[in-house]
């Protein structure tokens, strides 16, 4: 069972668009300062997960580290695989396309959209 734990947020940022059906999702920093969007890339610089469903311009509650849960884009996440982000702002296990790490897996997935438990390394790890 997914679970969160002592995960830090990124104070003051607002959803640059309607994420009240992305939480769990993986997010960015918007080009507008101190929005989020989703992040629909898996080549990204930064990236965070949405722990609460805010609309647009309400406050949006994002994670950069801790124990977080992450909604998974993958049938087959192993335990302790690092984690990296898909084009549909999801977790995924790392591959040549994922440049991002985002953290490490705590839980295994078993379907697509499965909720997992994911330990963020603070800022990601570009590789």
């Amino acid at each position: 069972m997914p679970y969160t734990t002592n995960y830090q947020c990124l104070p003051g940022l607002v959803a640059g668009a309607d994420l009240s059906a992305a939480q769990f999702k993986v997010v960015k920093l918007a080009t507008t300062a101190g929005q989020v969007v989703l992040a629909a890339s898996s080549v990204l610089t930064q990236a965070f997960v949405l722990m609460n469903n805010p609309k647009s311009g309400e406050a949006a509650e994002v994670a950069y580290s801790g124990v977080v849960k992450a909604l998974c884009g993958t049938s087959n996440l192993a335990i302790g695989e690092l984690v990296g982000v898909t084009s549909t702002s999801t977790v995924v296990d790392t591959t040549t396309d994922n440049r991002l790490i985002l953290g490490k897996a705590l839980e295994a997935s078993t379907a697509v959209n499965d909720l997992v438990s994911v330990l963020l390394i603070p800022g990601g790890v570009r590789y």
